[in-house]
């Protein structure tokens, strides 16, 4: 006899239960499974040794990076990172990810094709992203700000003997600290890190699966 349960992402298919030797039962963390399944997705912003030069100031329709979810889909947010390489001089720095309901429309900046984290047989995301784009504000009923980090001054450690305060050079939200949301098609994400001559790189993970999938 075997045990049979639901393949993930299926309403009718049956895969066979995995048992070790002594008849314990083998499980993956559910993260892990959307891996493998080819649910899991990556953008970023700036990479190797080239950051990006990020706003000098906010603006609700200038995001650094944006991403689109459209109609029968949906994804959950796993990670957003963002790493600081210069704030500038003394100035108001912060940065915050906003998950609405109103879809982000870019009209400029450049398109990013999502890179799916199981490399050679995953197939393509459905949702629309942007780095440096110019968006329809999403600052809509239903919005909320999935993180906020904020220094009152931040300023670029020039020289090694620079008294000003250091700063935090990563900025991580993970679902591992906080509930993760399920953004829903039509919706969108969006991503600024804001300083006076700010340069930095950021970068996303997330699941995406068909709005019937959960």
């Amino acid at each position: 006899m075997s045990l049979k349960a639901l393949q993930v992402g299926s309403s009718g298919t049956y895969t066979d239960v995995k048992v070790s030797k002594d008849g314990a039962l083998l499980t993956q963390e559910w993260v892990l499974a959307q891996v493998i399944a080819g649910n899991v997705f990556h953008a970023y912003v700036g990479q190797a040794t080239t950051p990006v030069t990020l706003d000098a100031a906010w603006a609700n329709t200038d995001p650094d990076i944006s991403l689109d979810i459209p109609d029968g889909r949906l994804i959950i947010p796993l990670e957003v990172k963002v790493v600081m390489e210069a704030y500038g001089t003394t100035a108001l720095f912060e940065s915050m990810t906003l998950c609405s309901r109103t879809l982000a429309a870019a009209s400029a900046g450049t398109a990013f094709v999502p890179i799916n984290m199981r490399t050679r047989t995953g197939g393509g995301s459905n949702c629309s992203c942007y780095v440096g784009p110019t968006v329809t504000s999403g600052y809509t009923t239903g919005a909320f700000e999935l993180h906020r980090w904020t220094y009152a001054k931040a300023v670029t450690i020039a020289t090694a003997d620079d008294d000003n305060s250091i700063y935090p050079a990563e900025f991580v939200w993970s679902y591992k600290d906080h509930p993760a949301p399920v953004l829903e098609g039509n919706a969108s994400m969006q991503t600024w890190a804001t300083s006076q001559a700010a340069s930095g790189y950021i970068s996303w993970y997330w699941i995406e699966l068909g709005e019937n999938d959960i």
